[in-house]
This record gives C-alpha cells, sequence and structure tokens, in this order.
C-alpha cells in the first residue's frame, strides 16, 4: 500500500500514486483468489467471500475509468457481476478478465510494450529508427 507519511510521496503526481494504489488492490485481489483455489485444490469447503471484497475494492478504484470507456451496457454488466448477491467463481473470473483485459488497455499492467528488432534486415530497422 501507498505511504502517504513517507517524504517521498509529497512530490510523487497523483496518478502515480493512483496508479499504485490500483496495482495493489489488483494484486491483494489475485492473492486472495490464489488462497481460494488453493484451498478448493486441498479440498477444503471454502467460500468466495474475501475474493468477492477484494474485487468490489478493485472495481471500486477503477469505477469511474470503466464508466468513462465502456458503452453503458458493458459499464452495468460488469457492475452487475462485481455487486451480485451470490458471485460464482465463473462470473468473478468473468469480471476479472473485463477488469485485466482494460488495465491493459490502459498500460498499467502491460509488460511486453517493447518493439521487437529484425536483425534479419537492418538497414530496413535503421530506416524506422531515422538512421
Amino acid at each position: 500500500m501507498v505511504d502517504f507519511n513517507n517524504e517521498s510521496t509529497i512530490g510523487t503526481p497523483a496518478t502515480d500514486v493512483e496508479k499504485i494504489s490500483i496495482l495493489q488492490r489488483r494484486y491483494d485481489l489475485l492473492e486472495a483468489y490464489e488462497h481460494y483455489r488453493k484451498g478448493r485444490m486441498q479440498g477444503v469447503n471454502i467460500n468466495l467471500s474475501v475474493v468477492r471484497a477484494r474485487l468490489t475494492s478493485l472495481f471500486l478504484e477503477v469505477q469511474a475509468t470503466l464508466k468513462r470507456r465502456f458503452k453503458k451496457d458493458e459499464y452495468e454488466e460488469i457492475k452487475s457481476l462485481v455487486f451480485a448477491d451470490n458471485l460464482e467463481e465463473e462470473d468473478f473470473k468473468k469480471a476479472l478478465f473485463i477488469i485485466n483485459e482494460e488495465l491493459d488497455n490502459l498500460r498499467l499492467t502491460r509488460v511486453d510494450n517493447q518493439k521487437v528488432y529484425n536483425s534479419f534486415k537492418v538497414e530496413e530497422e535503421n530506416k524506422i529508427k531515422g538512421y
């Protein structure tokens, strides 16, 4: 979680702090889901309550962004999945995938962002780079 009492936080832009907060909530959600799956695989009768709570927190963190970026019916679908009275695992995964894809579209969780260098066409690569 973001330490707001740390002196380095004062000079950090609000958008960076918010991005860290979103990533922390996503991490917490994935940890809770991992714990749930581990229990299920061991045959333990475990419920999704912690996972649901963390999904709700992540959704609330990105709610305005999703509302702005999604069509009305897409937004209502994800909202109804997150706030369903009885969230099943399949519905949870659907909601998580939707949020994950949007965070990837925002380049918040994207890690494959480097252009591949074609070593067989060096002259074309040089032209692209302006050499």
